[in-house]
């Protein structure tokens, strides 16, 4: 119950994230750096857009772990894969362009700990057994 409950939460936090960046691309965008992409044709829309891809499938990943528990957890460890590709090019990132930056640290942090998190109910909802079972 308390990992579904952890990636309920989860899926919020990513939604509300996304919900954001849909609202207020400008803002996210200067808040990440990328202040200087606002004259460039197309680049609100690219943020929208990226905002409006987190707050949809967190909000299905959370809707399917309430209804339909086994589809959600299969839905949410798709998108801890998601967030672990993420984290790998943050420190792929941080490693060959040898950029240490706190707000990268930080977000290399969140990669994680999201990735961990929408994982569980997946691990929770297998019953695990002392070896190879084979139907006779």
């Amino acid at each position: 119950m308390i990992p579904y409950l952890l990636a309920v939460l989860a899926c919020c936090l990513a939604g509300g994230l996304g919900g954001y960046v849909l609202a207020r691309p400008d803002e996210a965008l200067a808040k990440r750096g990328l202040a200087s992409l606002e004259g460039t044709p197309g680049a609100l829309g690219a943020a929208r857009s990226f905002g409006a891809m987190l707050l949809m499938s967190h909000a299905g990943a959370a809707g399917l772990l309430g209804y339909y528990p086994s589809v959600g957890a299969s839905m949410a460890l798709a998108l801890s894969l998601l967030w672990a590709g993420s984290a790998i090019g943050r420190l792929a990132s941080s490693v060959l362009d040898g950029q240490t930056d706190p707000a990268g640290i930080q977000g290399l942090l969140l990669d994680v700990l999201m990735g961990l998190t929408l994982s569980l109910p997946f691990w929770a909802s297998r019953q695990l057994t002392a070896g190879p079972v084979f139907n006779v």
